[in-house]
């Protein structure tokens, strides 16, 4: 019998599912507001240059997404090792997160909170595990706690201002005291010896090849979904499409919006989710710069504007032509809602006078670009998972959800929810 399916969202988490479906013989429509692919995994290339304007990172615990992309053929290539500090109201020191040596090391912390801070994975392992895109696993941990209440209850002040903060607030762009202690313990759990990898041509290129048999429609902005006997139809800026099954694959908020089959308990959910904010700025330098640490985040007491300013010809050389430099500045969500309304010029101004403070004077950029993004990454409040693993077990049948929001923000998260809204098509049409 044939079957047909209708993916809204052309993200990680839509194009996963979608893959997924076609590769088992459904007949499927991927559809997409932007008049491009990849959502938050967006790449620009300029003139040699790699730019991932949004997610670029891949870690070795992504079980879902690294099987992936060793079936679609992309070439993932391991970040060398930067001389990374953490910019403290004391001066700079040097800040490796994911080794024990690196806090044991680390000097504004006494030894009692260096020691606790070192033996928290342990102390993560003990009863039952939690990954950081297992909404289940973390759904158990999600008792009320702030990931600040629960690292200072068991590493003490001195080691989450100095080691906590900087492991999640320089990728996540949140504040530790807005997040669930959920997410602290399976970051913790992952921390040491953990490896980062990225795509060599650039994130991008994953929705890319997961686009390229698939039936995508770009310029396709849904605005009503309606349920029948037989199956779904989709009404979106072009006119209407029909398929047995549908999986909604777009930002919490923009789920949200749309009319017709959503159960009001599923749109309260989807209202609940909140986003970070945060602006990029990449500076592209035509020439070589001298910098004295290739690498800076923040640390300590206080908030910080900038969550990470990062040089990238050292890092992944693949992203820059030799000879010339990418400086990486990641605005932190306060600091990013406080200008992301801003004229362009006057946001660029702020973020490097804020940069400037922890890195160093920067050269003046051959060529700036800017990508501000309202909805950057979800904030997992204390509370979220629990909400999200009720959602998840909601019974369905024709109307299916897929996206990071349900896990937290990792490319591992969109790819799961992708993959499990799939499997429960195909299980239901089996």
């Amino acid at each position: 019998m044939s079957r047909s399916c209708i993916v809204v969202g052309a993200g990680p988490a839509g194009l996963t599912a979608a893959y997924r479906l076609a590769n088992a013989g459904v007949r499927v429509t991927v559809l997409e507001a932007a008049p491009y692919i990849g959502g938050r995994t967006r790449t620009e290339h300029v003139d040699g240059f790699v730019i991932n304007t949004g997610a670029g990172l891949i870690a070795d615990f992504y079980t879902a997404t690294l099987p992936l992309l060793r079936e679609l053929g992309l070439r993932l290539v391991s970040p060398r090792p930067q001389a990374g500090v953490a910019a403290t109201a004391y001066g700079k020191f040097p800040l490796e997160i994911g080794s024990v040596r690196g806090v044991l090391r680390f000097p504004l912390v006494r030894w009692p909170g260096k020691v606790r801070a070192a033996i928290l994975p342990a102390r993560t392992l003990v009863g039952r595990r939690s990954h950081v895109a297992d909404v289940a696993a973390l759904a158990r941990y999600d008792r009320g706690q702030t990931i600040e209440q629960w690292a200072r209850r068991w590493a003490g002040d001195a080691a989450y201002q100095y080691l906590v903060r900087p492991a999640v607030e320089t990728f996540f762009y949140f504040g530790c005291e807005e997040a669930s202690a959920a997410l602290g313990r399976s970051l913790v759990r992952h921390g040491f010896r953990w490896q980062m990898q990225m795509i060599a041509n650039g994130m991008g290129a994953f929705c890319d090849a997961l686009a390229q048999r698939l039936d995508v429609r770009t310029g396709c902005r849904v605005g009503s979904i309606q349920i029948g006997a037989d199956g779904v139809a989709v009404r979106h800026a072009g006119g209407t499409v029909e398929a047995d099954y549908a999986v909604l694959a777009l930002p919490a908020s923009a789920a949200a919006r749309v009319d017709g089959a959503l159960l009001e308990a599923d749109r309260e959910d989807l209202r609940s989710v909140r986003y970070a904010p945060n602006i990029v700025l990449f500076f592209g330098y035509e020439r070589p710069i001298t910098v004295q640490y290739p690498s800076v985040v923040p640390s300590g007491p206080g908030r910080h504007p900038i969550a990470s300013v990062a040089t990238t010809s050292r890092w992944v050389s693949d992203y820059v032509p030799e000879g010339k430099e990418l400086v990486v500045i990641h605005g932190s969500a306060w600091r990013s809602a406080e200008l992301i309304e801003r004229e362009p010029d006057q946001v660029v101004a702020a973020l490097r006078a804020d940069a400037e403070e922890i890195f160093g004077r920067l050269a003046d950029p051959d060529w700036i670009r800017m990508y501000p993004r309202a909805e950057a990454t979800v904030i997992p409040s204390p509370g979220h998972y629990r909400r999200m693993r009720a959602f998840l077990r909601r019974p369905r049948q024709r109307l299916l959800f897929a996206g990071d929001w349900l896990t937290g923000s990792t490319i591992e998260g969109a790819v799961r929810t992708g993959l499990a809204a799939a499997e429960k098509i195909l299980a239901l049409t089996a």
